[in-house]
């Protein structure tokens, strides 16, 4: 099979690391995959993996910068020859779509993943997606949000993301992130993710502050970069948490971070499924989080516990979860144990290779073997 994947760039984002994991392991089956995005941290995770890699750089959302990026997107397809475009996200669908435009050109099949939006962009993005040939949403609560948008549901698939299983921190590589981050003996707390308005970190702060003034001893870890990064170190020493707080900036080993966490937190106003909760389930950390999509039915076994939009909520429940350590042995052994069984990334690769051949199938494209 040849299979080009296409998203706007390969940034540090869920999504990016999905993409990443899907070309690796379709390129482990002996398949032949492209990679086509504006560059970004995550081209680090392809290095040396054989996969193709197409720049298209597309950053912002003008109809100019997509009109380039389709062009760019028309060229490598081109000289790739995909038996399958699958795009992720709405942006990168309306490019493959644009790139798709014109007479005398095959119609190659268009998937497309869906890991999210605004709640009130839903409408545009169901708009959007009706241009591929089917959409896999990676949770539940999307592929509703998407049919009650007016995507048929005739139109969904459910693929949920994937990670790996991780070996278990060694004491030693323990005490190297602590003794770097200067983490001291107390319980630590961590966010990770883009500093951008929609994972909401000024809520994480504001809840660590009522965090911190019950439990001095606690650390917290915000990982990641963003825009918001210069507002939110003010915010920081406008609460006090300055010796408590550690912005990590990007970092390759975030896995490493969130294993040596005792409690992953997302004070985001939207998700789609995120990976990084994932890594924290598949590494035995609980997950405290906002009620948001997703979360409610990753959680909902008792790997982690979601809670109300603001502040108050997020503090109490991490301050009642610090306090009960066994407890939080019990949703470690709980959400390793589920990831282990139902998101595993052979399984993904799987789910969507029998996509390919199906939309091709459809299409009357023969997949080479």
């Amino acid at each position: 099979m040849r299979l080009m994947l296409s998203i706007a760039e390969m940034s540090t984002g869920g999504a990016e690391r999905i993409v990443a994991e899907l070309a690796r392991g379709m390129q482990g089956e002996g398949d032949a995959v492209a990679v086509a995005a504006d560059s970004g941290p995550f081209d680090g995770l392809l290095r040396g993996s054989g996969v193709e890699r197409y720049i298209v750089p597309g950053r912002g959302r003008s109809p100019l910068t997509a009109i380039r990026a389709a062009l760019r997107v028309r060229s490598a397809k081109r000289r790739f020859n995909p038996e399958v475009m699958h795009a992720h996200n709405v942006k990168a669908t309306a490019v493959a779509a644009l790139a798709s435009v014109g007479p005398g050109r095959r119609r190659i099949p268009l998937l497309t993943t869906f890991h999210g939006v605004r709640r009130e962009e839903y409408g545009r993005a169901a708009l959007i997606l009706r241009r591929a040939d089917a959409v896999a949403c990676v949770s539940e609560d999307l592929v509703d949000g998407l049919v009650a948008a007016g995507l048929p549901r005739q139109s969904t698939r459910l693929i949920r993301n994937a990670v790996p299983l991780p070996e278990p921190l060694t004491r030693a590589r323990r005490d190297e992130i602590g003794s770097e981050l200067g983490l001291g003996d107390g319980p630590v707390v961590s966010m990770v993710g883009r500093l951008v308005d929609q994972k909401a970190p000024d809520r994480f702060l504001e809840a660590a502050a009522r965090v911190a003034a019950q439990r001095p001893d606690c650390r917290f870890l915000l990982v990641g970069d963003g825009p918001l990064r210069p507002r939110l170190e003010d915010l920081t020493r406008g609460l006090g948490l300055a010796e408590s707080v550690r912005f990590t900036g990007l970092r390759s080993d975030a896995r490493d971070l969130i294993a040596r966490s005792d409690l992953l937190v997302f004070s985001s106003d939207w998700e789609g499924m995120p990976v990084a909760a994932l890594e924290a389930l598949a590494a035995g950390v609980p997950v405290v989080s906002t009620d948001v999509e997703g979360m409610r039915e990753l959680l909902g076994t008792g790997a982690g516990t979601t809670v109300g939009r603001d502040a108050e909520s997020l503090a109490d429940r991490i301050v009642e979860l610090l306090g009960t350590p066994d407890r939080r042995a019990e949703m470690g052994k709980i959400g390793r144990e589920r990831v282990a069984a139902e998101f595993s990334v052979g399984e993904m690769v799987a789910a969507y290779r029998r996509l390919y051949s199906e939309l091709a199938l459809v299409r009357g494209v023969e997949i080479g073997q």
